[in-house]
């Protein structure tokens, strides 16, 4: 395996960490009042009122929002199956190839939820 494809490879794997981080985590949008809190991401919703307990519910999304979460959870597979491909390739050069075509469709998945919300907004 030359160099490349091992930096490719942890490149691959580090977006493939944060867009999970990114889908588990309910703070992207956050209210931080000193009264009550909300915070809005997109599978799951959480508010705190006036210093109880925090409440998680998930969210009912529109249909860009649904589609959005769909590219990205693709663009996660793609990822994921594309961080394996480049570790097969290790033992057999022509799973590489492969990898390449996965990385290219995962990287465009990963793309798309950009241009999916600007257009809605």
């Amino acid at each position: 395996m030359d160099k490349l494809t091992v930096i490719s490879g942890c490149l691959f794997l580090a977006a493939d960490i944060f867009a999970i981080a990114s889908i588990v985590n309910p703070d992207w949008i956050s209210t931080g009042g000193s009264a009550g809190s909300l915070t809005v991401g997109l599978v799951r919703q959480c508010q705190t009122i006036h210093g109880r307990d925090r409440t998680c519910m998930p969210p009912r999304l529109p249909p860009e929002w649904i589609t959005t979460l769909f590219f990205i959870i693709l663009g996660i597979i793609s990822l994921t199956v594309t961080c394996g491909l480049l570790v097969m390739s290790r033992w057999r050069r022509e799973a590489a190839r492969y990898a390449r075509w996965i990385a290219f469709t995962g990287s465009r998945c990963s793309q798309s939820p950009s241009s999916i919300i600007t257009s809605f907004l």
